[in-house]
C-alpha cells in the first residue's frame, strides 16, 4: 500500500505544501497565508487544509508535518494539530514553528542555527537536539528587522514627510510611486483599509531593499537598522544554545534573505566577526523541504 507524506510551510505571506508518494516528491503547491497569530487558528487551519487538499487532489495523507508561523506557542501548535487531525482522519500530524523546518531544510541533522526573515523574523538554534529560539513575537510585539519592520519604518518616514517633520526627497518620491499614493489620506487608507494590514506593510520591504541597493541614503539607513536587529536576534539564539566557538552552521532563510544584497551582506559581515568558526549557509532549500523530510520520518 502506498504512503503519502505531506510537508507544510505555513507562513505569514503564503502556505507552501509538498508531498511524496512512496518517497518520491511530487511537487509543490501554494495557498493563502496561514499565520495563526494574525489570522487565528481556525482560518490558519483552513488555509493549510485547503492547500493540502489542492495538492493531493482527493488522495489521503498518511503523515503531515507542519512548520507554522506562530506555532512556537503550545496553544497555537495544539490547536492546529487537533484541527488537522480531525480534518485528515488517520493521518499522523505534528506541528512545530516555521523556524524548525527552515533549519532542517538547510541543516538536515546535527547542531546549527537559522535566521528567518520574511514577513516576520525569528532565530532558532539546536544543540544536542535541544531547541533555543529568539524573537518570533509577531508584528505587535516584535519582528524588528523583518519585512513588516522595514515596511513600517519606510511608511513612517513617508508620514513624517507629510507632516513636514522630515524632508520630501527622492526616497519619499520613489515610495509614493511604488505605493501609488500621493497624499497622507491615500497612504493611511491603503494600509488601514487592507484586508491584512501587516501583510500590506511587509510588502513594502522589497521596495526599500531595492532603493538601498541603488544607494538611496534613507533606504540604506532603514536596512542598516534592520540588519542590526536581525544580527542581534540570531546572536541571542546562538549564545543561548552555547554554539559560539563551534563549527555549527548558521543558515539564512525567508524572503528577505533569499538573495544577496545590502541586508545579507551586513548581517553576514557582523556574524563572521562574532562567530568566525561558524560557516554561513545561503541559498538554502525551501523550508517546506525540511517539513517533508520530517513528515517522512513520521511514517
Amino acid at each position: 500500500m502506498s504512503s503519502i507524506a505531506v510537508g507544510v510551510d505555513a507562513g505569514g505571506s503564503k502556505t507552501a505544501v509538498t508531498y511524496s508518494l512512496d518517497g518520491e516528491c511530487k511537487g509543490v503547491w501554494f495557498g493563502a497565508a496561514a499565520n495563526a497569530t494574525v489570522r487565528g487558528p481556525e482560518r490558519a487551519t483552513a488555509a493549510i487544509a485547503e492547500t493540502i487538499e489542492l495538492a493531493l487532489d482527493g488522495a489521503l495523507p498518511n503523515a503531515i508535518f507542519v512548520g507554522a508561523a506562530g506555532a512556537g506557542r503550545d496553544r497555537i501548535a495544539d490547536a492546529l494539530k487537533d484541527s488537522l487531525e480531525s480534518r485528515f482522519a488517520g493521518a499522523r500530524v505534528e506541528v512545530r514553528d516555521d523556524a524548525y523546518i527552515a533549519l532542517r531544510a538547510a541543516v538536515p541533522q546535527g547542531d546549527g542555527a537559522v535566521l528567518v526573515a520574511g514577513t516576520g523574523a525569528i532565530a532558532y538554534a539546536e544543540k544536542d537536539e535541544r531547541g533555543f529560539r529568539a524573537g518570533g513575537y509577531g508584528y505587535l510585539l516584535g519582528d524588528a528587522g523583518s519585512g513588516f519592520g522595514i515596511g513600517a519604518a519606510a511608511i513612517e518616514r513617508l508620514l513624517r514627510a507629510y507632516d513636514e517633520r522630515a524632508p520630501r526627497d527622492a526616497f519619499t518620491a520613489e515610495l509614493e510611486a511604488a505605493l501609488e499614493v500621493r497624499t497622507l489620506s491615500e497612504t493611511l487608507q491603503k494600509f488601514y483599509g487592507a484586508e491584512i494590514p501587516s501583510l500590506a506593510i511587509a510588502a513594502v520591504a522589497p521596495v526599500v531593499l531595492d532603493l538601498a541597493s541603488r544607494g538611496d541614503r534613507s533606504a540604506s539607513k532603514i536596512v542598516q537598522a534592520a540588519a542590526a536587529e536581525l544580527t542581534d536576534l540570531v546572536k541571542a539564539a546562538i549564545k543561548s544554545a552555547a554554539l559560539a566557538g563551534s563549527s555549527a552552521p548558521i543558515a539564512f532563510a525567508g524572503g528577505l534573505l533569499g538573495t544577496s544584497g545590502l541586508l545579507t551582506y551586513l548581517i553576514e559581515t557582523r556574524l563572521l566577526n562574532d562567530f568566525p568558526t561558524m560557516p554561513i549557509l545561503k541559498g538554502n532549500p525551501e523550508p517546506y523541504t525540511g517539513a517533508l523530510c520530517a513528515a517522512e520520518r513520521l511514517l
